[in-house]
């Protein structure tokens, strides 16, 4: 699959926030109805995958030369976080936040990703954290996967790895309800400002999230999996897309017009329809796709390459 059809073209990408049509969904999604619309597709991970075990015999080659030093191993995870930040940077009302009934437009990508606590040093206390990376769009596929890696180490060590988490986690265990709601609630209140929006988006510059629930688990013969739905909450920050994937897994699937098993990766997008129509998130979703049809084009042969333009 190309990486086209490419969002600098005219018309390709929608990237003005205060259009007629942005303002009346807007309005025609405020609370309690939902505007978050889910769209599941599974894309071939056989190129991923084979570029995933070319970087791990850079590593080994690497690991045995003179320093001896194991590099930072680049995952399925840390291709995804790459392919979703450079994904959003191209398709900028994507990567946008609503605050109040405006629309925000972030110029950087921050990818949050919940992170699992248990059998873990961190998980004494509870079962889930969250890192945040920022400016993932800015980085290359190797700087991504450390830190990445670094990331969750400290988050399974117990430390946190974002202030106004580790916070809102404190106060969670030491304040009676009351208290803790009460202090929720002022601080959605002020978040619905425009200071106080900027304040949370520079505490925790998260403009989209990645979860991987099917991850952890082995395919299991006989059973496929086919995705699912969510409607995020409007509280603590609002992203524009959540994507959620599953473990890779066989499939038969039509390659040149024959069928072929070909190991598929299942994914869930969720986006925003006051950001996004059906047609822009279809070209989100073919975009990214391109990016892990052909990972070496997009991050190079030794995932050191970065986005044009992120310099």
């Amino acid at each position: 699959m190309p990486l086209d059809p490419q969002p600098s073209a005219p018309g390709a990408a929608p990237r003005d926030p205060d259009t007629a049509v942005r303002r009346a969904l807007l309005w025609w999604f405020q609370a309690p109805a939902s505007a978050h619309v889910a769209v599941n597709f599974a894309i071939d991970f056989s190129q991923a995958r084979a570029y995933l075990a070319r970087l791990a015999a850079q590593d080994a080659a690497a690991e045995t030369s003179a320093t001896g030093q194991p590099p930072a191993r680049v995952t399925v995870q840390h291709l995804l976080v790459a392919a979703v930040a450079r994904s959003l940077a191209a398709f900028p009302l994507a990567n946008a936040q609503i605050v109040g009934r405006r629309i925000v437009v972030r110029e950087r990508v921050g990818v949050a990703m919940p992170v699992n606590l248990l059998g873990h040093p961190g998980g004494k206390r509870r079962e889930l954290g969250v890192s945040i990376l920022a400016d993932a769009d800015r980085l290359s596929l190797r700087e991504l996967a450390v830190r990445g890696q670094g990331a969750v180490a400290q988050e399974r060590s117990g430390r946190g790895t974002n202030r106004l988490v580790r916070q809102a986690v404190r106060l969670a265990e030491r304040a009676p309800p009351w208290a803790f709601y009460g202090v929720m609630d002022g601080y959605e209140r002020l978040r619905q400002g425009r200071l106080g929006s900027e304040l949370v988006y520079r505490a925790a510059p998260a403009t989209t999230l990645i979860s991987n629930a099917g991850a952890p688990f082995q395919p299991v013969p006989g059973v496929l999996f086919r995705g699912g739905a969510l409607s995020p909450p409007t509280r603590l920050g609002h992203v524009g897309t959540v994507w959620g994937t599953s473990t890779v897994q066989d499939e038969v699937v039509v390659v040149d017009g024959q069928p072929a098993v070909r190991p598929m990766l299942p994914l869930l997008l969720l986006f925003d329809h006051r950001l996004l129509d059906g047609v822009a998130a279809g070209r989100l979703a073919l975009h990214f796709a391109g990016l892990l049809t052909r990972p070496e084009e997009a991050f190079g042969p030794t995932g050191q390459a970065h986005r044009p333009g992120s310099g």
